[in-house]
């Protein structure tokens, strides 16, 4: 159960076009869809249409994922609801882009087209089903991030290609530096945000040993 951990405290930073991590953190802005279905029928997965807009679901992922240099995408992350109830009913991907032109290209293509000409069609007559999503543009130094001892999910999920073709991953340990603390990853202060609380960084210290 402890593959693949990173087993420190790490954050997000993106590299310029030259594969190049800078000093100042969050120093690129970028956009986050966040879009899924929800099954409200008491048949869970079986009810009727969930079969249909699952694999529309997954096709667009994958058609989104094959053509990431197209729409700028940086990354997805996949989650299923089992909270409510245990039949799995709502499934939700977090989609990391590059800016929200991205997004509206993407929108407006034939992979998504497609299942949107079929939800106008059906979804009167599957009226449990309902779809959503919702949309954020984030500016350069209004985002930050932190794991510690995490699986690659979320922003350390991303990637992004440099000019000479390379694929590189935005993580970085943030067990030093600006990226020590929320607003140090902003680029809003000088990392010393918890120099007063009088203790021991238990990261630095896990660092060094």
């Amino acid at each position: 159960m402890m593959d693949d951990l990173i087993m420190q405290k790490i954050s997000t930073a993106f590299p310029d076009a030259e594969g190049n991590y800078g000093d100042k953190p969050a120093d690129t802005g970028l956009a986050v869809l966040i879009i899924g279905f929800r099954n409200n029928h008491p048949l869970g997965i079986f009810a009727p249409g969930v079969k249909q807009i699952g694999e529309y679901f997954s096709q667009m992922v994958k058609d989104l994922e094959s053509h990431d240099e197209e729409f700028g995408l940086m990354g997805i992350t996949s989650w299923v609801n089992t909270a409510d109830r245990t039949t799995q009913n709502e499934s939700m991907n977090i989609c990391y882009f590059k800016n929200v032109e991205g997004v509206h290209a993407f929108a407006h293509s034939e992979y998504h087209m497609k299942a949107w000409k079929w939800w106008n069609v059906y979804f009167k007559q599957w009226s449990h089903m309902s779809i959503y999503h919702e949309m954020y543009s984030v500016p350069k130094g209004n985002w930050e991030s932190i794991y510690v001892n995490s699986h690659i999910n979320g922003l350390p999920s991303t990637r992004v290609k440099g000019d000479d073709g390379l694929w590189r991953s935005p993580i970085v340990s943030a067990s030093s530096g600006l990226l020590k603390t929320s607003a140090g990853r902003m680029s809003r202060s000088k990392a010393t945000d918890h120099d007063n609380l009088k203790f021991v960084d238990p990261y630095a210290t896990a660092e060094k040993s």
